[in-house]
């Protein structure tokens, strides 16, 4: 942290954090991350933090708190491989997240795969409506970028982004 804080005040640009379920599950690190980031405010807005969704929904309590405090500092939350644990994304309404980056297995092959399509353009719909950002993981061809534009994505990662 004190790496990408140094970094954020010497240069322009954002910096994500990623942080693992056992990371945020130390109410320890937590007290120190939001010391620390206190002592630099000018940086909060410039920082993003992302947790996999493996770990939010195996620590959510702990990354509940995270969120919390991070956004009041004015720090970006989001979740990483999101897609898995659907069912329970009912959870996730209140707790103010910029973005979520949806897993690879949804977004491979997605011009050949119509179940999905539907799947993602109403979890786009969805995110939007209270205001997350929606990114593909692991686009692997140039030529799916329309189609996840038509679906409702705003950002994309992966082999095939050129």
């Amino acid at each position: 942290m004190r790496l990408a804080i140094e970094h954020l005040r010497t240069r322009s640009g954002d910096i994500a954090v990623n942080l693992s379920a056992e990371t945020i599950a130390d109410s320890r690190f937590r007290f120190e991350l939001t010391k620390l980031l206190k002592t630099y405010p000018e940086v909060c807005t410039r920082l993003l933090f992302e947790v996999p969704e493996f770990g939010v929904f195996r620590q959510f309590d702990a990354f509940r708190d995270l969120a919390q405090n991070l956004k009041q500092l004015g720090c970006r939350i989001g979740i990483e491989y999101f897609g898995q644990r659907f069912a329970e994304s009912h959870k996730l309404a209140d707790l103010g997240l910029d973005y979520i980056k949806v897993h690879p297995s949804y977004i491979r092959g997605i011009a050949n795969n119509a179940g999905n399509q539907e799947f993602l353009a109403g979890l786009c719909k969805i995110a939007h409506a209270i205001g997350i950002t929606v990114v593909a993981l692991g686009v692997e061809s140039h030529e799916d970028l329309p189609l996840l534009a038509k679906l409702g994505f705003d950002g994309a990662t992966g082999p095939g982004i050129k």
